[in-house]
């Protein structure tokens, strides 16, 4: 699919502005995170739910979009619901395809280790939300969690929730659970698991008082849905109870 579909359409893409890009990548990146879970991982997608409003469920996305980070099975769950342009380990864009792929699809790049180059990225990153209006997808907790439990408030890294409160740019909290059990230790796929992904309703920063307060309620939906799909997968009851 990669070679046949994503590949070249993005390449045809690739001169236009990254809004149009989005337009046409888009929908096939949600098709192939929909093959990739079902076929590739054998995983079973039991809650997908999307409390956002209409207007915010427009390809490309606006907003900024944070989730809980469990697994490199994250990405393709949530291409499924949108196709927000990620935050991105610059090495990525050093893999044979997959760079380009990234890169087509609005991906930023960033080197961890190098100030300057976190600095770069979060001006794009502010260009990116405020200028151009196309969403932004983040993991505030900055790596993958060791176990299965988001970080607390107080471990996330905060700066564009703080900056989304300033230039009044709403937030997405998606909240993410199973992914973890899909790849074992090694690095293979265990076939038969489950898992959820629950996109929350946009959160606007006139709403709240403070940047804290806005980050703090942001985290806490990505928390709270955390917990209820936690509550809700398992292997004997296949049914959420909302």
């Amino acid at each position: 699919m990669i070679t046949f579909m994503l590949f070249p359409v993005s390449l045809i893409a690739s001169p236009f502005h990254l809004e149009k890009r989005l337009r046409i990548i888009g929908p096939l990146w949600s098709f192939f995170g929909k093959i990739l879970l079902k076929y590739a991982c054998k995983a079973n997608v039991v809650v997908s739910l999307d409390h956002r409003s209409p207007s915010f469920q427009k390809t490309p996305p606006y907003g900024l979009y944070v989730a809980n980070h469990q697994s490199y099975i994250d990405i393709p769950l949530m291409l499924t619901m949108y196709q927000a342009p990620p935050i991105m380990k610059k090495e990525v864009l050093y893999i044979p395809i997959f760079g380009l792929l990234a890169w087509a699809s609005g991906a930023l790049p960033v080197s961890r280790s190098n100030p300057s180059s976190r600095k770069k990225v979060f001006m794009q990153a502010q260009k990116r939300m405020s200028e151009d209006r196309i969403g932004l997808q983040v993991y505030p907790e900055g790596t993958r969690s060791k176990d299965s439990l988001p970080k607390p408030f107080s471990e996330i890294k905060t700066t564009l929730l703080v900056f989304a409160y300033q230039e009044k740019i709403p937030v997405i909290p998606t909240s993410i659970y199973g992914t973890r059990g899909v790849l074992n230790p090694m690095g293979f796929i265990q076939p038969g698991k489950n898992v959820g992904i629950i996109v929350h309703k946009e959160i606007f920063p006139e709403d709240f008082t403070s940047a804290e307060d806005f980050a703090k309620a942001a985290w806490e939906q990505v928390l709270k849905g955390h917990e209820d799909l936690k509550r809700n997968l398992c292997p004997s009851d296949m049914k959420f109870q909302a």
